[in-house]
């Protein structure tokens, strides 16, 4: 009993301590998602995709924030092979300060990726662990030409001769 007791108190100690010192662990606040789109009927995962958000306005029950303008702050990550992102912090590129996510408050969230349309849209942020799915539109890069082609003008084609002036 009493071996069990010498190891065992130091380890739940070693657990306690370790464990608000992780990222997903104690009473973090974070945003996750993915970015998926179409093609050819199926949905696919889009990665590398630049996400970013911002605070927008405040809602009926949003947490007060004064230590800046909330204009300057962003919250920015890229998608994984999995189309998936995770942002815990929002940062001001003027203080390069960085402050968690704001509760109760409206964003916007915009996905950027080439060979994409840049997509946004809007959703509450209510605190805790929030996931947001982003599906976006591919642009097409095959053009089909319909028109029937160039075709000459002979009144404009010049034949043969070469005029010094």
């Amino acid at each position: 009993m009493r071996r069990t007791l010498v190891w065992a108190v130091p380890l739940l100690a070693a657990i306690l301590l370790v464990l608000p010192a992780c990222p997903k662990g104690g009473s973090s606040s974070y945003l996750t998602g993915r970015v998926v789109a179409k093609r050819g009927g199926e949905t696919i995962a889009v990665s590398d995709a630049q996400v970013r958000i911002w605070p927008s306005e405040p809602g009926k029950r949003a947490q007060k924030f004064d230590a800046e303008a909330v204009q300057n702050l962003r919250g920015v990550s890229t998608t994984r092979s999995s189309g998936a992102f995770e942002i815990a912090r929002l940062s001001s590129p003027i203080t390069n300060a960085e402050y968690a996510l704001l509760k109760g408050w409206s964003y916007v969230i915009e996905v950027e990726v080439p060979g994409f349309y840049i997509t946004s849209s809007s959703f509450e942020y209510a605190g805790g662990n929030q996931y947001v799915e982003m599906e976006i539109e591919e642009k097409m890069v095959d053009v089909l030409d319909t028109s029937g082609g160039v075709q000459e003008n002979e009144r404009e084609l010049q034949r043969g001769a070469v005029r010094k002036e």
